[in-house]
């Protein structure tokens, strides 16, 4: 049995998110957001780093407030994908 005597709020919802499969990591959350982008072709330019940060964090903000996301993710995790 593993103790969390160690870990912080963030690592907790990590090694959570990674026993039930969701989203454990800024870099795969990011990934998805990628993959999220290149189907919906966005109405803004991918260049446009404030545009592209204001999307993360609504996309973000839906998924922690449906609950696909720790709201200790939500705080702690930035944009790291393939257009930053």
């Amino acid at each position: 049995m593993r103790h969390f005597n160690d870990e912080n709020l963030l690592e907790l919802a990590e090694l959570y998110a990674e026993e039930v499969g969701t989203y454990s990591s800024e870099d795969e959350l990011s990934e998805a957001f990628d993959s999220m982008l290149d189907e919906c072709y966005p109405d803004f330019d991918t260049e446009d780093e404030p545009a592209l940060a204001e999307a993360f964090n609504n996309w973000t903000d839906g998924l922690c407030k449906d609950g696909e996301i720790h709201p200790e993710q939500y705080n702690s995790y930035e944009y790291t994908g393939k257009y930053s």
